[in-house]
């Protein structure tokens, strides 16, 4: 009876003192702004970190997932992360070229001949060139995200020759070389933010778009869109960037923790990613889009008017812009 007691008492006491460990320890609860659906391959994939972070760190820290640009705007969640309001901003790199120019090589239209080239680069030294940037701007890059190649819709015609680019009001991504190659191509481009854009179509305040079929098809834009040409224009990573200020201020080990688990989903949302874009397809034809192939002669006029805004936009990409396009293009040959 006694040794019953005493083994009790010993339990107590050593519950006890793992309840006051337990909350002692420091609780860390972080706010994960994503911009599009919760349903998108980011969306999922930021669940399958915050999973992953939550289990790495045993609880002690929580990532908060905001879906749908419920903490605001892109460019309002990017200036929120730089001073550490927020914690982490999702975006794609087309919106961070304000903060950091250079990172609009990364949009330059027929640049990426594939996804596996665009990540080996990105993995590679001139990704960790653009990760150093954006540590001077206040943003650490905790993942390269796949979004997929770009195509065009619009509610006027089907795209088959560059003359039916013409005169199109097209939203495009806020970077300096999207204008300039959209308006090379004869559109009228305009550009904006994603949590903008249904509303912009539905009102006629733009006729076109380009978007990967995955955010076509969770954005609902085939609602307000008729024609969907594969374009395959442009294939802008995503960004997922934590905020500087908000990851020193975490334990070395928890630090470690977070950046680990951001590894592990970066490689569960690519491949997922590449899974969505492939399945949505029939799912836009289904739901009424009328989507079509771009002839081969028609995609080679379009990279050479790409191409030829190439030397202009140059210019903007910071005093090493030219060096890294050179680079960038002649890895991709």
């Amino acid at each position: 009876m006694k040794r019953k007691l005493f083994t009790l008492m010993v339990s107590l006491v050593v519950l006890f003192a793992f309840s006051l460990t337990s909350n002692a320890a420091p609780k860390y609860v972080m706010k994960f702004a994503n911009p599009v659906s919760k349903d998108h391959s980011w969306g999922k994939a930021a669940e399958v970190f915050s999973k992953l972070v939550a289990e790495a760190t045993n609880g002690q820290v929580e990532i908060q997932v905001h879906h749908a640009g419920a903490l605001g705007k892109i460019r309002e969640t990017l200036e929120m992360a730089k001073v550490g309001t927020i914690d982490f901003a999702l975006s794609g790199t087309g919106h961070v070229t304000g903060h950091v120019p250079e990172l609009g090589i990364t949009v330059l239209p027929y640049l990426w001949k594939d996804t596996d080239t665009m990540f080996q680069a990105l993995d590679g030294p001139f990704g960790q060139y653009l990760n150093e940037r954006l540590s001077a701007k206040g943003f650490v890059v905790v993942g390269w995200w796949d979004n997929g190649f770009r195509h065009v819709s619009n509610n006027s015609r089907p795209i088959i020759k560059v003359a039916d680019m013409k005169g199109l009001k097209i939203r495009c991504l806020p970077a300096k070389v999207h204008v300039a190659f959209f308006k090379g191509l004869g559109a009228s481009p305009t550009p904006m933010g994603w949590t903008e854009l249904y509303q912009a179509l539905q009102q006629g305040v733009v006729d076109a778009q380009e978007n990967p079929p995955a955010m076509v098809y969770l954005g609902k834009l085939h609602e307000v869109q008729k024609y969907y040409s594969l374009t395959s224009h442009v294939n802008e990573p995503g960004n997922v960037l934590m905020s500087k200020v908000v990851l020193e201020k975490l334990p070395k080990e928890l630090q470690v923790a977070v950046k680990v688990a951001a590894q592990k989903a970066t490689i569960w949302q690519r491949a997922t990613n590449a899974k969505d874009n492939k399945a949505v397809m029939k799912k836009l034809t289904d739901a009424g889009l009328k989507i079509n192939e771009v002839p081969a002669e028609t995609k080679a006029e379009f990279r050479k008017i790409a191409q030829s805004v190439y030397p202009d936009v140059v210019k903007g990409f910071g005093p090493k812009g030219k060096e890294l396009v050179d680079v960038v293009v002649f890895f991709n040959k």
